[in-house]
């Protein structure tokens, strides 16, 4: 990012120095001459101080004037938000006129990066809104087809309960989208405040448990949980419980039927470590810097249920309190997710 090049260099050295110069020979001749009864050669003295002074004048005005035609031309290409913008530069650096440039430089800085970021931000909308479409158009589809089976056809009563049952599913999963985007947005943009109180973990935790367990039994997944209680940590109750749900149901959703999913909290140094394992298929590790990303999916999990921002939500959310979350993570053997409380 360019912020600013110089056109070109001034310095007010030179006025400042002939105006010193100008003053102190006149307060030193000007008592002698009086003193030597000399006033012809005082009021010469003084004239030319004065003539002389005006000359330094209007050299300084022209100079000043300069300065500020290009300093209006560097702010015209800043209006227009041009790549390249022409500063003028002051070689006094401690001058009134190098801290005005030094400020104006700094300006565009600023709004060279406010630019920056309202482009990143277009760019993310855009892909925000590209990916809630392509999200939304498959259960709409399926939908529209489910209803349009079920008013052209005669079915049976077991038929016809597959054929809402389906379609039940489906809006779920689109309810489920749109709530997530939803808390998303209002996370960003600050509508939602999140709290940290002194307060049990333990029992966040449990009702984090209790919302992922139906689809824990329906794949027969083991939970095993050793957590002290009560386990008294900083946090905010609700939105912590939203970030757990959201690991817990992504290793139901990626473990094997069957399989067992360990939770375990460690206290360290650096704060309180809640764990949690599952031994499904793993995250490549060129994939796991990313998964926090909003709307990030591994291209080996496109075929199983999801939106891509459950774990996005999940690191905001911490984050938004003082908490940390990581992921280690070896292909067929599993992840364990990390969530660092500082007490």
């Amino acid at each position: 990012m360019r912020r600013g090049f110089v056109s070109k260099q001034y310095s007010f050295r030179r006025e400042n120095r002939c105006a010193l110069c100008i003053c102190v020979l006149m307060l030193l001749s000007i008592p002698v001459l009086m003193f030597f009864q000399l006033d012809w050669a005082a009021y010469v003295v003084l004239g030319i101080g004065g003539f002389a002074f005006y000359l330094l004048f209007q050299a300084y005005q022209r100079k000043v004037t300069d300065f500020f035609d290009q300093v209006n031309e560097g702010m015209d290409q800043m209006l227009s938000m041009g790549s390249d913008v022409f500063l003028p530069e002051v070689e006094d650096h401690e001058n009134v006129f190098s801290r005005f440039v030094s400020k104006l430089s700094r300006l565009y800085g600023a709004m060279r990066v406010a630019e920056e970021n309202a482009d990143e931000e277009k760019r993310v909308m855009q892909g925000m809104i590209a990916d809630l479409s392509h999200q939304i158009k498959t259960p709409v589809a399926n939908i529209k087809m489910d209803l349009e089976l079920l008013s052209k056809r005669q079915m049976s009563p077991k038929r016809q309960q597959e054929f809402l049952g389906r379609t039940l599913h489906e809006a779920d999963k689109m309810d489920f989208l749109i709530q997530s985007i939803i808390k998303m947005s209002r996370l960003e943009s600050g509508a939602i405040q999140i709290l940290p109180e002194q307060a049990d973990l333990a029992r966040t935790l449990a009702n984090a448990l209790l919302s992922v367990s139906a689809g824990a039994s329906q794949k027969e997944i083991g939970i095993t949980v050793d957590c002290p209680q009560p386990l008294i940590v900083r946090h905010d109750p609700k939105w912590t419980e939203e970030a757990l749900f959201n690991l817990l149901d992504n290793a139901v959703k990626y473990s094997a039927q069957a399989e067992t999913i360990e939770i375990r909290v460690e206290m360290r140094e650096a704060g309180v470590y809640l764990l949690i394992t599952d031994h499904g298929m793993g995250i490549p590790e060129e994939w796991q810097g990313a998964v926090f990303s909003k709307f990030f999916r591994a291209p080996s999990v496109h075929n199983l249920p999801g939106a891509g921002v459950g774990l996005y939500l999940t690191r905001q959310i911490l984050e938004a309190q003082g908490c940390y979350v990581t992921v280690k993570s070896a292909v067929g053997e599993g992840s364990t997710f990390s969530v660092q409380f500082l007490g």
